[in-house]
């Protein structure tokens, strides 16, 4: 990272670049994304590959997921950018990862369980565990769904105020992990 680039921001950008993996996004995409969000202006390809040392290929690559999944936009000819709201990234993040996973999930549980289920009794208990599974992706692709009628501002609310009530339960019943 270039002498611009802060201490704190190099802290941020490799944070996100450990963690990107563990949710299966790509390590350097994060890296450029969180890069970008920081600095809460426009970057030329240039200046991104200067502040993140990273390579052509890595730069070109980070910046062609992040635009496939439309996290972030050209501010012009030669500069990209992305929200300056983590509420903002956040939803349009979970709504591309909506719009690629969540079908594709559903469908392949359908089809393994109608399997299962046409296989007989030896695999009762492989249609019973898939079932179980094919229920609960469902599930949470209908709260999904009715999440999604929600503006921006209520669904802050919400969990603005179901984080409060999980401080208020902390504090006065202690914090219990489960481990």
């Amino acid at each position: 990272m270039t002498a611009e680039t802060s201490t704190a921001m190099r802290r941020v950008t490799d944070f996100l670049a450990e963690l990107g993996p563990r949710w299966g996004l790509p390590a350097e995409a994060c890296r450029v994304h969180g890069y970008l969000y920081l600095v809460a202006r426009p970057q030329t390809e240039s200046e991104l590959r200067d502040a993140l040392a990273l390579s052509d290929t890595a730069l070109n690559e980070a910046l062609a997921w992040l635009a496939d999944y439309r996290l972030i936009e050209r501010a012009r000819p030669d500069a990209w950018r992305t929200e300056s709201d983590p509420w903002d990234l956040m939803m349009h993040a979970l709504e591309e990862r909506r719009r690629r996973e969540i079908g594709p999930a559903l469908d392949a549980l359908r089809e393994a369980h109608r399997a299962a289920l046409a296989e007989g009794a030896g695999r009762r208990t492989t249609a019973l565990q898939i079932g179980k599974l094919l229920r609960l992706a469902e599930d949470l692709a209908a709260i999904d769904a009715q999440a999604r009628r929600l503006s921006p501002s209520t669904l802050r609310q919400m969990v603005g105020f179901g984080a409060l009530a999980a401080r208020f339960v902390d504090r006065t019943f202690g914090r219990k992990d489960r481990t």
